[in-house]
């Protein structure tokens, strides 16, 4: 393994070789980061990264709350091709640091500043796009906040991972503070206290887009991309000020959406979407094709001409017969397809706004209904099927008029007889539901499954001592319980009562018993933790572990679920579900 140490000489190594932080044994300084030192180092189960905040950050109550945070959130996520791992994090005397798997290859920072020492700028439009491309996938589904040229390393295969997740909301926090200035990603409403977002990491990846195009910072007045970058379109620069609106709400949505937008433009030369339903004919001349940057932020698509023909993007994507995408209707997926499958399922009305749209092969994620190329089809195929709809409804109507006069006197006796089954069948599945509701019958994809969910209890303190495992925070030779899943810690302040919890996860019966109907169990044991300020669930672990296909299936329902709000720092609950 070949590491690029860039700025080490700034570095000074402030451990020295050898010193040990838990489990972790110091072996040679790498780079310096805003808020930490990168160590090289050897852990239990092999080579480590370990990040050492700086005495000033660790010293802030604040800031160290949002790292201690942001570690535990990060040490919980399932593993990603783009994102390093978060092994453990300890207290060693006053040095709080944070250990990650190995990383191989450089920051962005440092090869965007050995481009500058050779006198170029940027690191080339395949660099740029394959850059955003990781960057998005690895932030689909979690926030960053920080995220900065410092935030990204690639390896010599072009392998992309964002390295400091964990750091993120505390960078953001110590910002906010006044510890550290802020940087040109970070977004205008980050520096009035908003939290980290998808719209905020949207500005900040924006950002790091135009830095390793154009060579330099975003700033106010500074060149376009495609008045600089050889072979760059004025697409990007609109898709760029798309990105970094000053106003969230006028950016893209999610940064998954941004970076399929930022492929199209950057590897296959144009940023341009369809403007009708997809049937593929001639092509518009590119000057009366409408950029993406534009025809996104509009409330409908433009009109279709005459022939209906589809832009050169999807025309190419069209021709491809890979096989490579997964469609998810409610909790089953379906696939693979083309995307000529995909279309025409659309057309037809099959697939619809609301379904996932997943690709196999890199595990990126869209609503179909916001997705740059299918949402149009989408809108104009949902608008066509209404029509239809409706003109076979006034059909029906005026048949209906037409016997009216005649089956007056019958449709009198029959309305009777049926009022009389109205009744008799709503006092019949009131019965029913409220036999479904003790028994816990849960309908699934149109099979029912009857699942029993237990109240839950409150887990007993477990006594303080050394943890073992992902996660564990450890000080030195003494121990410290600061697990990060919150198990050894005492209760301190308001928590839920257990009646209010099993008020919210009882809704979800049935989602969870399909995870473990898909999965072949029969049972689990759930224990959770609930955040206090946000209701959510922060930390799951199912029959005592935290993996597997169970424990992935069941994490994502009970990530989704909202609780209520309270004062206290969090709620632990314990319960068990059968089918």
């Amino acid at each position: 393994m070949t590491t690029n140490v860039g700025t080490t000489e700034t570095s000074a190594a402030r451990l020295q070789a050898g010193f040990q932080l838990g489990d972790y044994r110091i072996s040679q300084p790498l780079w310096p980061l805003r808020i930490a030192d990168a160590y090289r180092a050897d852990g239990p189960a092999g080579p480590a990264t370990v990040y050492v905040v700086h005495a000033a950050i660790a010293a802030h109550a604040g800031v160290r709350e949002q790292i201690i945070a942001g570690t535990r959130h990060a040490a919980a996520l399932p593993e990603h091709r783009h994102l390093v791992r978060t092994l453990a994090a300890g207290l060693t005397g006053d040095l709080l640091w944070i250990a990650t798997e190995e990383i191989d290859g450089s920051l962005v920072r440092d090869l965007l500043a050995k481009k500058r020492a050779t006198g170029t700028s940027g690191l080339g439009i395949r660099a740029a796009g394959n850059l955003i491309t990781g960057i998005t996938n690895a932030l689909a589904e979690v926030h960053h906040g920080a995220i900065a040229d410092e935030s990204v390393v690639v390896n010599k295969m072009g392998r992309v991972r964002v390295v400091d997740l964990a750091l993120g909301a505390g960078t953001l926090a110590a910002m906010a503070a006044g510890l550290i200035p802020y940087t040109t990603t970070t977004p205008p409403e980050a520096k009035e206290s908003a939290p980290p977002s998808s719209t905020g990491d949207v500005f900040a990846i924006g950002a790091l887009l135009y830095e390793v195009l154009v060579g330099r910072p975003l700033e106010r007045g500074g060149p376009r991309p495609s008045d600089v970058v050889p072979d760059v379109n004025k697409q990007i620069d609109e898709v760029i000020a798309r990105a970094c609106h000053r106003e969230p709400e006028k950016r893209f949505g999610r940064v998954d959406v941004l970076g399929e937008v930022v492929s199209e433009a950057l590897n296959r030369g144009g940023a341009l979407m369809t403007a009708a339903v997809p049937t593929l004919g001639a092509q518009p001349a590119l000057e009366q094709q409408t950029s993406l940057a534009t025809e996104i932020g509009s409330p409908q698509p433009p009109a279709a001409s005459a022939g209906m023909s589809i832009d050169r993007v999807l025309a190419a994507a069209l021709a491809d017969t890979t096989e490579k995408w997964l469609v998810s209707k409610g909790r089953l997926d379906y696939g693979p397809f083309s995307l000529a499958d995909i279309v025409a399922q659309i057309e037809k009305g099959e697939i619809v706004a609301g379904n996932m749209i997943m690709d196999k092969d890199t595990g990126a994620r869209s609503d179909v209904g916001e997705h740059p190329l299918l949402s149009p089809m989408v809108d104009a195929a949902k608008q066509r099927l209404d029509e239809l709809r409706r003109a076979q409804a006034e059909v029906a109507v005026q048949s209906k008029d037409k016997k009216r006069g005649v089956m007056l006197y019958a449709l009198i006796v029959l309305g009777l007889a049926g009022a009389a089954a109205a009744v008799y069948f709503v006092i019949s599945s009131m019965r029913e539901a409220k036999k479904e509701q003790i028994d816990g019958v849960a309908a699934i994809e149109g099979a029912s499954l009857k699942v029993s969910v237990s109240m839950p209890k409150k887990p007993p303190p477990k006594p303080a001592g050394r943890r073992q495992g992902g996660g564990g925070f450890q000080q030195g030779g003494e121990n410290l319980a600061l697990d990060m899943s919150d198990e050894g810690e005492d209760d301190a302040g308001e928590t839920l009562s257990m009646d209010r919890v099993y008020g919210v996860y009882s809704k979800y019966g049935g989602q969870l018993g399909g995870c473990l109907a898909s999965t072949g169990e029969h049972s689990a044991n759930i224990y959770i933790n609930i955040d206090g300020k946000s209701g959510q669930v922060t930390f799951v672990r199912i029959n005592g572990k935290t993996s597997g296909p169970l424990f992935n299936c069941l994490g994502r329902v009970l990530r989704s679920m909202r609780f209520p709000s309270i004062n206290g720092p969090r709620t632990r609950a314990e319960f068990d579900i059968a089918m």
